[in-house]
């Protein structure tokens, strides 16, 4: 297996969940570049130039959600998610998305407006809306918090990474919700596990 990653991008969840599961892997560390939407280093392989890339016997992903459910699938063995029996399961795969569409839209609408775009072309408006829909939605985790340790059940799971990079990145941006006890505490506890350091050290 072989994970193309460059630090912060959405390869992050994948590098975190492989380190989680214990999966063996290679993996090919880019640079960091967030207008960079072709790499040619593996275009041969995957025609969107897109990060994640991740690769198997069988398989090449490059959507993050994607390519965490297909390890959940193929490499957990029952790790890191509630059986598809469980009452555990509709709201697990509802905090899987909650990570991506919830929190990571309009985190990357804020971070373009107010980081990454030239500055001629950053609207302050606009990154003014995408941190407080930002704000709405994180304060939605916070309320689901409330008397837990983790976001689904007692137990640490794949939707934890999901939306844990979203805060990670919220964090090293300078923009991660002020005044929300849950969610800070919450976010302590996945920065102390060791698979969270390696992935956001990477």
């Amino acid at each position: 297996m072989k994970l193309y990653h460059y630090a912060k991008s959405r390869s992050t969840r994948v590098l975190w969940l492989l380190e989680e599961l214990g999966v063996e892997y290679d993996a090919e560390m880019l640079p960091f570049d967030p207008r960079a939407f072709r790499l040619a280093d593996h275009l041969e392989i995957e025609s969107y130039g897109t990060l994640p890339m991740l690769l198997d016997d069988v398989y090449a992903g490059s959507e993050s959600i994607a390519v965490v459910q297909y390890l959940l699938d193929r490499y957990a063995d029952g790790k890191l998610l509630p059986g598809r029996d469980s009452d555990a399961y509709g709201p697990f795969l509802e905090w899987l998305q909650f990570g991506e569409n919830k929190l990571m839209d309009p985190l990357t609408q804020l971070l373009q407006h107010s980081a990454f775009l030239p500055e001629v072309e950053r609207d302050k408006k606009a990154a003014e809306q995408a941190r407080r829909v930002f704000k709405h939605f994180a304060r939605a985790v916070d309320t689901a918090l409330e008397g837990k340790q983790y976001l689904v059940g007692e137990e640490f799971s794949a939707a934890d990474i999901v939306v844990g990079y979203a805060l990670f990145l919220a964090e090293d941006f300078g923009v991660f919700p002020q005044g929300l006890g849950n969610l800070s505490e919450y976010y302590a506890r996945l920065r102390e596990r060791p698979a969270f350091k390696l992935a956001t050290t990477s």
